[in-house]
């Protein structure tokens, strides 16, 4: 199995599936508060609701500096009440 090199910084999207029954001011809250913690520079690009409105697709613009940088990213992220997961 090979490693894939990325190169760093990185800018991507970055999606989170948030369950509906979490407002969407206090999501939009928590996902800001897990991505500054962690010292990514962030901006929210939109939100959208599941076909059943069961879920909500959170979108946010962010850059990563380094690969430790993501890991602690994603471990911040990982603490949001509601969330599924995250793209």
């Amino acid at each position: 199995m090979t490693e894939e090199k990325v190169d760093y910084p990185q800018n991507f999207d970055i999606k989170l599936i948030i369950a509906a029954e979490i407002a969407m001011e206090e999501a939009k809250r928590n996902i800001s508060r897990a991505l500054s913690e962690s010292q990514t520079v962030h901006s929210f690009v939109n939100v959208r609701s599941s076909g059943k409105g069961n879920y909500f697709s959170y979108c946010y613009n962010i850059d990563i500096e380094s690969k430790e940088h993501l890991e602690r990213t994603y471990a911040l992220l990982r603490t949001i009440p509601g969330l599924k997961f995250a793209l």
